[in-house]
């Protein structure tokens, strides 16, 4: 098809996630395909968006639909705050050959393609996963009538249909997410791995700092206390400290880390929000790194530390197991966490192999690969060919 016109959606374009990274690489994947619009809420900053992302988004090649952000909801109220974008969506496909929800699940009213980036959608899923999520004291994500009641309402005034959206042509970014996908609603997808940025540092591994980092937002499913105390018994055997990358998403959860970190202080710094050049610097600069997110559906923090060089230990479960590939590199408690890192620490040969290992993963989440895979199936769609292999 020559020259389509196509629509990617997102809920809301900003710094600091992982779904606003692959939207931001989409639409520089796509802004050459034809014509291209963002269907967002808030009016997105392509300029700051392509500094924090590294990518090349063209505001002249992107046309913008932003829709105004309901009043007083922010970033809470995700049910409620959605049903606005869902309806436009259905309202406007009829404009478009083609639209392309960049993050999770969306009936538009005929077939379309969706991006699953997490499991966020379907709400006894995501309290299985991530069962702390309504630890901190969000009544919001707690489980009683008041919740049910309120997502039922969600539904109701965006008219979203299972049967609307499982006719879409569905990405997953992990293997582990397009299993759970098939076990859970029946539904094949076409893993894409999302791209991580970062590049490999010429510092000589000598040379770097004998420390971890741990990157994503400050909320209780990526587990960053878990990480501080594994690396407090770590610290027995090893002379190591820790940089926390990520802004606070959940102001309780933040309020508990900062203490954590504040009886720490000769060895734990709170970093906040690091973007571009500056984070590869402080990623390039250090050994390690540590998740703690347990049913991570990829991890592009794993992605973009390994690219940078670091020997990264992540929990079983989930897609970032998918990134590192090597059982010394996976754990399924503190303790194995904690005899898995000082075994490698204490061993130099060990570690060269390791490093060996993950150097040779890094292309899987390029940029480049990415967005050929994203043009392919897109054109796919198009022409008919369909382009999907689960």
């Amino acid at each position: 098809m020559e020259n389509p016109a196509m629509a990617v959606v997102h809920p809301r374009i900003a710094e600091g996630g992982g779904s606003e990274a692959s939207a931001l690489w989409m639409l520089e994947a796509l802004q050459d395909e034809g014509r291209l619009t963002l269907i967002t809420m808030g009016r997105p900053d392509f300029g700051a968006l392509n500094r924090a992302y590294g990518t090349g988004v063209d505001g002249r090649k992107v046309a913008c639909r932003p829709l105004p952000v309901p009043a007083g909801m922010g970033r809470r109220f995700d049910a409620l705050r959605g049903w606005r974008l869902a309806r436009y969506c259905r309202r406007h496909a009829s404009e478009f050959d083609v639209m392309i929800s960049a993050y999770n699940v969306m009936d538009f009213g005929r077939p379309g393609i969706q991006r699953i980036g997490d499991f966020s959608f379907d709400d006894r899923l995501r309290r299985m996963l991530y069962p702390s999520r309504g630890a901190e004291g969000r009544l919001i994500y707690q489980r009683s009538p008041w919740r049910s009641a309120y997502l039922a309402f969600g539904r109701v005034l965006s008219g979203t249909r299972a049967s609307g959206w499982k006719r879409n042509l569905t990405i997953a970014n992990s293997r582990w997410t397009r299993d759970l996908l098939r076990r859970r609603f029946g539904l094949d997808s076409v893993v894409v791995y999302p791209p991580a940025l970062s590049v490999a540092s010429q510092i000589p591994w000598e040379e770097r700092e004998n420390g971890f980092v741990v990157m994503g937002r400050v909320v209780p499913e990526k587990g960053i206390d878990a990480v501080i105390a594994v690396l407090d018994e770590v610290r027995r055997h090893n002379d190591v400290h820790l940089h926390i990358i990520g802004k606070a998403g959940d102001q309780a959860y933040a309020r508990r880390i900062e203490a954590l970190a504040g009886g720490r202080r000769e060895w734990v710094f709170l970093e906040g929000g690091v973007y571009g050049p500056a984070k590869d610097a402080l990623l390039g600069s250090h050994k390690y790194g540590l998740s703690g997110c347990r049913h991570e559906a990829f991890g592009i923090a794993v992605a973009e530390m390994v690219k940078a060089g670091c020997l990264v230990w992540v929990p079983e479960g989930g897609g970032q197991v998918e990134i590192v590939d090597h059982p010394d590199l996976v754990f399924a408690d503190r303790a194995g966490a904690v005899s898995g890192i000082v075994d490698v620490l204490a061993d130099p040969e060990k570690q060269a192999a390791l490093r060996r290992h993950l150097a040779g993963r890094a292309d899987a989440f390029s940029p480049a690969g990415f967005g050929r895979e994203i043009r392919r199936l897109v054109r796919g769609f198009l022409d008919g060919s369909g382009g999907c292999h689960a």
